[in-house]
């Protein structure tokens, strides 16, 4: 594939698991799409090395990330109100919490 036409991203893996970190805290998952995707390769052997893993390159085509994104889309419309409404609350809290994080307070 060409790099135009895809995104490469790295996996740790840890024996039968894969490195995840989630709310600040560093897990490991068996589900290798919950796994932590890093996008530089420095970094990805760094973590690899402190945690006694190995480096797993991925790549995943934007045609396909589109695919996936119609389908989240189809499952999101189908949920309850409610629950559409806790994540889009959820959404912009994280949103307005990295807008706090950029302003620089004199």
């Amino acid at each position: 594939m060409d790099s135009l036409e895809e995104v490469i991203y790295y996996v740790v893996q840890i024996g039968e698991h894969f490195y995840k970190h989630t709310d600040g805290m560093a897990t490991t998952t068996k589900d290798e799409e919950q796994a932590y995707a890093f996008t530089n390769l420095d970094d990805a052997k760094q973590k690899a090395i402190e945690i006694k893993g190995a480096v797993r390159k991925r790549e995943v085509s934007y045609k396909e990330l589109q695919e996936l994104s119609e389908h989240h889309k189809e499952e999101y419309m189908r949920l309850p109100v409610e629950e559409k409404e806790a994540i889009e609350t959820f959404c912009q809290y994280l949103i307005d919490k990295k807008d706090d994080e950029d302003k620089i307070l004199i």
